[in-house]
């Protein structure tokens, strides 16, 4: 198996993204944005970037990119995520779950969260889990009471373009 930042390198490529969000009845709906990526190796594959991605907030339409690293000293994963509405620039730092193709990176520890109208951080996970040699499913979820419970907001499923 391998180990460190080459278990995430099967995201390396073009993908084409069905994206869904929830619905106040807490159905997933389709949402038109974003409906394709590109996620690039960097520093020799040290590094995986997404690049620009359109997303819909609400109304508002965000441009975010993504950046994955493994640190060999603390073996963790880390998932930095910036975007241009809030001018956030959210680390998410977590592992595999032992024995599977799915990492889970949050920002409870990091101090990155975004806050809510009142003041009080909204903390994030990512769920990611590879589905074949061509897919991966993201699962965004938030808190608001520090990690003791997590509403899941928005989903992106993503299959490989092909040639």
């Amino acid at each position: 198996m391998t180990t460190g930042i080459e278990r995430l390198h099967f995201m390396v490529g073009d993908w084409d993204i069905q994206a869904y969000t929830l619905d106040t009845n807490g159905e997933w709906v389709d949402s038109p944005l974003p409906k394709q990526t590109c996620i690039e190796a960097r520093f020799d594959g040290a590094f995986l970037q997404e690049q620009e991605v359109l997303m819909k907030a609400g109304e508002a339409t965000v441009r975010f990119f993504i950046m994955w690293s493994y640190d060999v000293f603390r073996q963790t994963y880390r998932m930095l995520a910036c975007d241009d509405h809030d001018g956030l620039m959210d680390v998410l730092e977590g592992d595999f779950i032992a024995g599977t193709d799915t990492i889970v990176v949050s920002n409870l520890m990091t101090g990155t969260s975004m806050l809510d109208e009142g003041g009080q951080p909204v903390y994030l996970r990512l769920t990611s889990t590879k589905t074949g040699p061509d897919g991966f499913t993201d699962e965004m979820q938030e808190s608001v009471d520090g990690g003791k419970s997590w509403l899941s907001v928005y989903r992106a499923v993503h299959t490989r373009q092909q040639p």
